[in-house]
């Protein structure tokens, strides 16, 4: 919102002045009126107290937005034509998984399953013989196919052996040449690395080496000025602890009624007096030990970060090159690689020359000996295409028939019941008793109270802390004093509204609670996203809470009447109720005082 809000003002600066100009002087105009009808008007202000019960629940912060709730819906069928005898729901009905919803006419079940029924034992007999007349169809097919092809085989048997040997030795040959080249190329990028990694490897060494003879100097120095100066050091220590101990008996003194706190005071001073006194006096002393304490704390650290690099890279370094691959055996490897690929080279060039030869022979013999039985090989694959066919689309009429009666058997169980298949709250529905319904139409309409929604609008400024799986809550107008559990479940990346004011985008929520049955479709409400969140604590209002000298408290009434100041211990606040870790208890009284003019 605050870069709404500088647009805003930047394009209107001059209308914004001239309004804050006249607020201004109408101000000044008004609180003159005051004064004068004021002034010698005698003011008496008095405490008053509005009373607060300590509770137990969530304190919250998070971004807030209205919305209305949705519920997923699904609707109830039946796969084939039947009648209903009763529909036991209305639009607004509770269901739970398993209630019966509708019953049908079991006759008018029957008649379809029967008819259902016929025409699966036909398609079945279909299928059967469409597999017959494939069997019978396709071993004649395959008969003249055969003579057809009786004279090409030797040929063509021929080819393929002359082929496959061809093409076997130019494979073995190109497969060579690239194991050779890839292995060459392997080399020559270890011999154009070597020297750089291996200068690395040592430098880390070096410096982890270096680093670690430091940090022992002056750890050994550290440990010689100590011992040598303990007495001072341990003087200073002791002068500090007397100082925290009079700081204590201070804050103890302020907060019993009738103690000494003058005493306490005085001598909470004389003991910060002697410990600043003596730091200062060894404060050469002190400031030498920090910087060796640096030291030591520098070259810790260095020898650490140097140590970690040294042996991942040495890690790194030993599978590349492994531990015998000096730079002379790598040259000389890349020198006798470079000789097998030339060699290598040589013979693929010659067997892609003999290859070509061969194959220019083979291909005129098994034309010439194929060019008879070219038709019989189109009338075989048509044949075989069309008995396929054949089989698949009484295959596909006979599965559809089986599921359907698979399916109403399955539905009304055998006494002709629809049950609800979730459960939900009635959202329509479609039929009366008497009436005829069709395959697969829609017969009742039921909202999941499951799995209920909320989609509300954010701006551009809110959208970066929201995120998916983030913990929200939801809470609506007709459910008072009720909150529901929620997740983000999706954020939308574009824009629902866009215009030089504002851009929002759409986020859903989906409730995790499970007390959703009384969650109503359109319902209108609340969703906060929660960005800290501490959970069933005791809470009261924040201005019911003073703070004083470093301490908190709250005025207590107790069941006759009187008042008394009591001391807490105060928790998280989102600004409006703080919570209370110690010194209440849930269903205490307290109050806030109220300032009232009369």
């Amino acid at each position: 919102m605050k870069a709404k809000i500088g647009s805003v003002f930047s394009s209107h600066k001059k209308l914004f002045i001239f309004l804050a100009c006249g607020l201004v002087l109408a101000a000044a105009a008004i609180t003159t009126v005051f004064l004068w009808m004021n002034q010698n008007k005698e003011v008496n202000t008095t405490a008053s107290y509005r009373e607060y019960t300590v509770a137990k629940g969530d304190v919250t912060v998070g971004t807030s937005e209205s919305g209305t709730v949705s519920l997923d819906q699904t609707t109830v069928s039946f796969p084939v034509d039947a009648t209903i005898d009763t529909v036991k729901v209305k639009a607004g009905y509770t269901v739970k998984k398993g209630d019966v919803i509708v019953q049908l006419n079991e006759s008018s079940i029957a008649d379809s399953t029967s008819s259902t029924t016929t025409k699966l034992t036909q398609a079945k007999l279909s299928l059967q013989q469409a597999l017959a007349d494939q069997s019978s169809k396709l071993k004649a097919a395959q008969l003249a196919y055969q003579s057809s092809k009786a004279k090409a085989a030797s040929a063509y048997t021929q080819q393929s052996i002359t082929q496959q040997e061809i093409q076997n030795s130019v494979t073995q040959a190109s497969n060579a040449l690239k194991a050779k080249q890839s292995e060459l190329a392997k080399y020559q990028s270890l011999q154009s690395s070597f020297s750089a990694d291996y200068a690395k490897l040592n430098n880390l060494k070096s410096w982890r080496d270096s680093a670690k003879a430091q940090q022992t100097s002056f750890q050994n120095q550290l440990s010689s000025y100590i011992s040598a100066n303990k007495p001072l050091f341990d003087k200073l220590d002791s002068l500090k602890n007397a100082q925290d101990n009079a700081y204590s008996a201070l804050v103890f003194a302020k907060s019993q009624s009738g103690a000494n706190v003058t005493a306490a005071q005085a001598a909470y001073d004389s003991a910060k007096k002697a410990y600043d006194d003596y730091a200062a006096y060894i404060k050469s002393y002190t400031d030498q030990k920090s910087e060796l304490e640096s030291k030591v704390s520098l070259y810790s650290a260095e020898y650490q970060n140097y140590s970690t690099s040294y042996d991942d890279y040495n890690q790194t370094f030993s599978q590349k090159y492994g531990t015998t691959n000096t730079a002379a055996l790598i040259a000389s490897k890349i020198s006798s690689l470079k000789s097998d690929v030339s060699a290598a080279e040589l013979s693929l060039k010659k067997a892609q020359l003999n290859a070509q030869n061969s194959l220019n022979d083979a291909d005129q013999q098994l034309q010439n000996s194929l060019s008879a039985g070219s038709s019989a090989q189109s009338t075989y694959d048509l044949t075989v295409a069309q008995l396929e066919q054949a089989v698949e689309t009484q295959q596909a009429t006979y599965d559809s028939l089986k599921s359907q009666l698979d399916d109403v058997e399955s539905a009304i169980s055998g006494n002709g019941a629809i049950t609800a298949p979730c459960d939900g709250i009635v959202a329509s529905v479609s039929y009366t008793d008497g009436s005829s319904v069709k395959a697969d139409q829609a017969i009742v309409t039921i909202a999941k109270t499951s799995s209920v929604n909320m989609t509300v609008s954010l701006s551009e400024d809110d959208i970066s802390d929201i995120s998916i799986g983030q913990a929200a809550q939801i809470s609506l107008s007709s459910l008072e004093n009720q909150t529901f559990d929620a997740t983000v479940v999706s954020i939308a990346s574009s824009p629902a509204r866009s215009n030089s004011a504002s851009v929002t985008y759409s986020v859903t929520v989906k409730m995790t609670a499970d007390n959703t049955e009384k969650v109503l479709d359109g319902m209108s409400g609340d969703v906060t996203f929660i960005q800290k969140q501490v959970k069933d604590v005791l809470y009261i209002p924040d201005q019911a809470v003073s703070f004083s000298n470093g301490i908190s408290s709250v005025l207590v009434k107790s069941s006759d009447g009187t008042q008394t100041e009591t001391t807490v211990t105060t928790g998280f606040s989102n600004g409006r109720y703080v919570e209370i870790l110690s010194g209440l208890q849930e269903g205490d009284t307290v109050l806030a005082e109220s300032a009232v003019v009369k």
